[in-house]
C-alpha cells in the first residue's frame, strides 16, 4: 500500500494542481505539500522489500532511493522557480506528474514496462508546446508547433527501438546467438540517444528549448534524461554481455560518444541563443557519460552514474538562471547579457558555474567524474583522451564565448529588473551542491558504487 501511494501521490497531486488552474499560489502550496510528503516516504520505505502491486513487482535498493530524493529537490527547485517568475500555467502539474511516473520507474523491476514509461513521461512534455508564458492566447506559431511534432515524433521513434532492443536481449537470454547482442545493442543505443538528444539524434532538443519555458525544458533535462540513463546502468547490469565479449560494439560506443562531445561543443559554439546554447550543453554531458557507459567496467559505471546525478543539477542551475535572465531583461540572447553580470551578480555567478562545472572545472561537481574518465580513456589509448579533452576544451571556449558579455562596462548594461529574492536563494542553493559534489564527492560515490558493484 505504501509503494502505491508513493507512486500516485504525486500523480494526484499532478491532477488536483491542473484543476485549479489560474489560483497560482494554492497550486504551488498544494505541490509543496505532496513534496514534503513524498520526501518523508522517500525515506520511510524499506529496501531490499520487494512486493507485488497488480502483478508487478515493486522494491528499490539505496541507490534507487537516493534518484528518488534527488529527482524530488530538482522538481521542487524548478516548481519554485517556476511560479516566482511565471514561466506558464502548467510547470507545477507537469512537475508532480514527471515525479510520479520517474518514481514508479525506479521502483519497478520490469524494464519492458519501464522503457514504455519513460515514452509517457516524454510525451507529457508536449504541454510545454502551449505553455508559454510571454506570448499572448492565441494560435501557436507555426515553428512551436513544428518543434512540438519533432518532439513526438522523436520520442515516438524511441520507443520504437527501445522496446524491439529488450525484446532482442530476451531471446538472446534463451538462444545465445552473438548476432542478438548487436542487434540489440544498435537498437537500444538510437533508442536513448534519441530519448536524451545525443549528437547524432539532438536535432528535435534545440527547437522544444527554443520555444518551451526554461522550467518545463529543465525537466526535461533532469528527471527524464537522468532516469532514461539509470535504464541504461540497468540494462548494462543485468545484461553485461551487451557490451563484454562484444570488441567492435563497445569500439563503436566509446568512439561515437567521444565524436558526439565533439560535435555538441562545436553545436554549442555556434550559438546566440542562451536555451538552445543549453541544450547543446546537455548534449555534450550526455556525451560524456555515454563514454563512461560504454566501458562497461565497475569504476566507469560508477562514474557515470556520478555524473548523471551531477547532470541533474547543473542543468537545473543553468536553466533557472537563464529564465531569471528571460524575466530580469526580457531577452533570452547573448546580447542581453551585456554587464549584467555588475547589476545582477548572483545570476552571473551562477552561470559561469555551471558552465565550469559542465566544462570538468576543479572545484565543481564535474570534475570527479570526469577526472575518473580521463583516467579511464588514457588506459584505452590516446585517441580516445586527445577527443575527452578537445571537446571539454572547445566546449569552455563555447561557454566562454557566450558568456564574455557579463563583464563588460555597466553602462551598457541593458534595461533589467531585480531578481526576486527566492530565485536568487535557489541559485546559491544549486551552487552550494556543485561545490560540495565536487569537493566531497566520496558519499555519492560510496552509494553509487554499490549499485554496480564497485
Amino acid at each position: 500500500m505504501a509503494y502505491a501511494l508513493f507512486i500516485f501521490l504525486p500523480i494526484t497531486g499532478a491532477l488536483y494542481t491542473l484543476l485549479m488552474g489560474r489560483q497560482r499560489r494554492l497550486a504551488l502550496w498544494a505541490g509543496g505539500l505532496v513534496l514534503v510528503l513524498g520526501g518523508y516516504l522517500t525515506v520511510r520505505l524499506p529496501l531490499e522489500q520487494p512486493t507485488r502491486l497488480l502483478g508487478a513487482l515493486l522494491g528499490w535498493t539505496m541507490v534507487d532511493r537516493f534518484f528518488a530524493g534527488l529527482f524530488l529537490l530538482l522538481v521542487g527547485i524548478v516548481m519554485v522557480a517556476a511560479h516566482v517568475l511565471h514561466q506558464g500555467e502548467l510547470p507545477i502539474p507537469i512537475g508532480l506528474f514527471i515525479l510520479g511516473v520517474t518514481w514508479a520507474m525506479l521502483l519497478l523491476n520490469d524494464l519492458m514496462v519501464i522503457a514504455l514509461l519513460l515514452q509517457v513521461v516524454g510525451l507529457t512534455v508536449l504541454l510545454a508546446v502551449v505553455d508559454r508564458p510571454h506570448e499572448p492566447v492565441g494560435l501557436l506559431p507555426t515553428s512551436a508547433l513544428m518543434a512540438g511534432l519533432k518532439y513526438f515524433l522523436m520520442t515516438a521513434l524511441s520507443g520504437f527501438f527501445l522496446v524491439p532492443g529488450l525484446l532482442v536481449l530476451n531471446r538472446f537470454m534463451e538462444w545465445q546467438h552473438l548476432a542478438d547482442v548487436r542487434l540489440a545493442l544498435g537498437l537500444l543505443v538510437v533508442g536513448f540517444g534519441l530519448g536524451t538528444a545525443v549528437v547524432p539524434f539532438h536535432l528535435w532538443f534545440s527547437d522544444l528549448a527554443g520555444h518551451a519555458s526554461t522550467a518545463v525544458t529543465a525537466l526535461l533535462v533532469a528527471p527524464v534524461h537522468g532516469i532514461g540513463l539509470v535504464l541504461l546502468v540497468r540494462i548494462l547490469l543485468r545484461f553485461p554481455e551487451l557490451l563484454q565479449n562484444n570488441v567492435s560494439g563497445q569500439l563503436w560506443l566509446a568512439g561515437g560518444s567521444v565524436g558526439a562531445a565533439v560535435a555538441a561543443s562545436l553545436l554549442a559554439a555556434g550559438q546566440d541563443r542562451l536555451k538552445r546554447l543549453a541544450a547543446y550543453a546537455s548534449s555534450f554531458d550526455i556525451a560524456f557519460i555515454l563514454y563512461a557507459f560504454a566501458l562497461a567496467e565497475s569504476r566507469s559505471l560508477q562514474a557515470g552514474l556520478f555524473l548523471t546525478v551531477h547532470h541533474g543539477v547543473a542543468l537545473v542551475l543553468l536553466f533557472v538562471c537563464i529564465g531569471a535572465l528571460e524575466w530580469s531583461t526580457g531577452r533570452g540572447d547573448v546580447a542581453g547579457l551585456v554587464g549584467i553580470g555588475h547589476r545582477l551578480p548572483v545570476v552571473a555567478a551562477g552561470l559561469l558555474v555551471a558552465a565550469l562545472s559542465l566544462a570538468g572545472i576543479p572545484p565543481w561537481g564535474g570534475f570527479p567524474g570526469r577526472w575518473s574518465l580521463y583516467q579511464e580513456a588514457l588506459v584505452q589509448g590516446w585517441p580516445y583522451l586527445t577527443g575527452l579533452l578537445l571537446a571539454a576544451a572547445l566546449f569552455l571556449l563555447a561557454m566562454v564565448r557566450a558568456f564574455w558579455p557579463l563583464f563588460l562596462p555597466t553602462g551598457q548594461t541593458v534595461a533589467y529588473r531585480r531578481v526576486p529574492w527566492p530565485v536568487t536563494v535557489l541559485i546559491l542553493l544549486l551552487v552550494v551542491g556543485l561545490l560540495f559534489l565536487g569537493v566531497y564527492p566520496q558519499p555519492f560515490l560510496g552509494i553509487l558504487g554499490e549499485a554496480v558493484g564497485f
